[in-house]
């Protein structure tokens, strides 16, 4: 190695350790056989490689840490809006989308016919009597002096199993025509065999929809917009909804309703002329037996669904000599037999009554209740917008579980109890 070389590899080493060697150092370095300075030469290399590489591999992870930050940011974000959606009501979901698009509500009344808006409001939580139907009148100048139709509040999805599903068909499966029974079996004896089908079963998601037609001027009106949206198309949204998972018979677009389900009252043993036949017989006793009848079925009543009037009958139900009639299974204020809490509503035809397990009846949700605001045929030249709503569900009770569910009327069952 010439003193050109060495002195290039001292230049190299120091660079590498950074930090200038003194004479001494160099002196005692040049005592080193050449074969181990080249080697030093050659590991020196290699460490700056391999720092050079380690500062690219921490800016890589720096740079990643930054992004997932950023990803996560957005996550916390979202999860924030979503966790701030759940705890609004209708009427606020309603307010905040508005609020959100007031810029293209002003861009419509201004004439521009190619705006449309989407509003889509969480479904199915929000979507009950409690919170979907404000009772207020609206304070816009237009709507002063109007009093709205009186409505019966929804109810069914408050009682029933409710979620959502990502297609426009739910199917199950389910047994059927089962043959045979496990058995006490002797030693080398022939094994009791058992069978059934299974027979796949499904439900069709429809569509409920409806809309109304406000002027441009009320578009500049959000409380007024708010008001329309709660107390015109929500209401009679849900409402809809709720007859048909009630009362729907499946024909057409219908959904098939719990009634359409349900079994009819057979009082078996407590019907007349058998073991336990009832003297004088009431609705109680009615709402007693059918509760009986679920029991037997192996299935477990959770509500009884009745309309006011009769609930009320129950009230004033008086002995010969002008007593109150309270039987025993039922509590002081009559709103609760044998443990099951009546549930009262115009939405029951008078005289008939529901007694169910209503975790058996299953509501999905493809869409929740969305909101459209655009302009149709000649609304522009008429400054009129029109707010469509739509939803889109689906119901089904399983065939294995419809005695989960008994349907009547109060004076036909009380007839078929009655001690002859």
């Amino acid at each position: 190695m010439n003193k050109e070389e060495f002195d290039a590899l001292m230049l190299k080493i120091e660079a590498s350790i950074g930090t200038k060697m003194d004479d001494k150092l160099k002196a005692s370095f040049e005592t080193l056989d050449p074969a181990l300075l080249k080697s030093i030469d050659e590991n020196s290399l290699k460490l700056r490689n391999a720092v050079k590489e380690l500062e690219g591999s921490n800016k890589k992870l720096v740079d990643a840490q930054k992004d997932q930050s950023g990803t996560i940011e957005a996550l916390q974000a979202q999860i924030e809006k979503a966790n701030k959606n759940a705890h609004l009501s209708m009427k606020e979901q309603v307010t905040e989308l508005l609020e959100e698009n007031k810029e293209k509500l002003t861009a419509m009344k201004q004439g521009d016919s190619k705006t449309n808006i989407r509003m889509t409001v969480k479904a199915v939580g929000d979507m009950t009597f409690g919170n979907a139907i404000t009772g207020l009148i609206p304070a816009g100048e237009r709507e002063s002096g109007i009093t709205r139709i009186v409505r019966r509040n929804p109810f069914i999805l408050e009682l029933v199993n409710v979620g959502s599903i990502t297609s426009n068909l739910w199917e199950w499966v389910q047994q059927r025509n089962a043959e045979g029974d496990a058995a006490m079996t002797a030693e080398g004896a022939k094994k009791a065999q058992i069978d059934f089908e299974l027979v796949l079963a499904s439900a069709t998601v429809r569509k409920v929809t409806a809309f109304i037609k406000v002027s441009k001027e009320m578009l500049d009106d959000i409380p007024l917009m708010e008001s329309e949206i709660n107390q015109e198309l929500t209401e009679v949204m849900n409402l809809k909804i709720d007859s048909q998972l009630l009362n729907a018979d499946g024909s057409g677009q219908n959904l098939v309703g719990i009634k359409e389900n349900a079994t009819a009252f057979a009082p078996g043993t407590f019907a007349t002329g058998a073991a336990n036949e009832v003297s004088l017989p009431n609705n109680q006793d009615v709402l007693r037996v059918a509760i009986n009848q679920i029991a037997i079925a192996e299935f477990q009543a959770n509500y009884i669904v009745m309309h006011p009037s009769d609930a009320a009958a129950m009230d004033l139900g008086k002995g010969s000599d002008g007593h109150y009639v309270l039987p025993p299974y039922s509590t002081s204020a009559n709103t609760i037999i044998k443990g099951i809490p009546i549930v009262t509503n115009t939405g029951m035809t008078e005289g008939d009554y529901l007694v169910g397990d209503f975790s058996k009846a299953g509501v999905r949700f493809r869409e929740g209740l969305v909101f459209d605001v655009g302009y149709e045929n000649d609304d522009f030249t008429k400054n009129f917008v029109t707010i469509l709503a739509e939803a889109r569900l689906v119901q089904r009770v399983k065939s294995n579980h419809y005695p989960a569910f008994v349907l009547g009327d109060f004076a036909t069952d009380k007839a078929a109890i009655a001690k002859a």
